[in-house]
């Protein structure tokens, strides 16, 4: 049975209450009903009445333009498999061993940090450095770029290299340990993760620094690749221009950093 209008219909799902006088009217103002005795009530209301005057129809909409298709995005670079490891002989007869790194060596890589002086770490990371392992967690992943460590005869790394991808160009940085220093550790990472840069695709590398670290210009500057060298205050953004015969091996001796 359908309500009318002005009929109120019973219905049984819950108790009266006294808030059910105060209801919202449809034109959304409060309305207070009368007390209602008897029974919960409930207010019935037809359909909304027709509008006798309907506001005239739309005019058509003219036909939606085909969109044009969005940019593709960038592609990565195609991963080249890390290169395998390798042993370097210094002119003092000492060996090491050049492999890659990844998140397995995040220990390793904290207590080299902490054998480093705080002017090493400050010119590697451009500023004081309270935390590095914020910083080798985004190293070390193999999803951001390539790691290579240099290892001593004991096992403990003294040396660390990360090319990391940068929208079609890759950024180089390097830390050594201050006592292994003066080696040429520097320029043999350097070179070999420029090659692993020239075997992704990737033509353009750079490197941030402070103007004061004499060691990594030098060592970019023996990458035997054309430099383009910008100072913004204290800090260098040093970028190579890769050649495809760029080699990675690294000289002999004690040059370098």
């Amino acid at each position: 049975m359908t309500a009318s209008r002005t009929r109120l219909e019973r219905f049984w799902h819950r108790p009266f209450r006294r808030s059910d006088r105060r209801c919202a009217s449809p034109e959304g103002r409060a309305a207070r009903l009368p007390a209602l005795t008897g029974g919960p009530f409930r207010l019935a209301r037809p359909h909304p009445p027709v509008d006798r005057h309907p506001a005239p129809a739309p005019a058509a909409l003219p036909p939606l333009r085909s969109l044009p298709s969005p940019a593709p995005l960038p592609s990565l670079p195609s991963l080249p498999s890390p290169p395998g490891p390798s042993r370097l002989s210094l002119a003092d007869g000492t060996e090491l061993l050049v492999r890659p790194a990844g998140p397995g060596d995040r220990t390793a890589a904290l207590a080299m940090h902490e054998r480093c002086s705080p002017a090493s770490l400050r010119l590697r990371y451009h500023g004081p450095v309270r935390d590095a392992g914020r910083y080798l967690d985004h190293l070390l992943d193999a999803r951001h770029g390539r790691s290579l460590a240099v290892t001593a005869p004991d096992g403990r790394i003294v040396a660390l290299g990360h090319l990391m991808w940068d929208d079609g160009e890759a950024e180089l940085a390097v830390l050594v340990e201050d006592a292994w220093q003066r080696h040429g550790l520097g320029t043999l990472l350097l070179r070999r993760l420029a090659a692993t840069a020239l075997a992704a695709g990737i033509g353009t590398v750079y490197a941030v620094t402070h103007a004061g670290n004499a060691g990594l210009i030098a060592a970019m500057r023996r990458l035997a690749a054309p430099l383009d060298i910008r100072a913004d205050g204290g800090t260098l953004v040093i970028t190579a221009t890769l050649a495809a015969e760029e080699e990675p091996a690294a000289p002999a001796g004690r040059t370098g950093r």
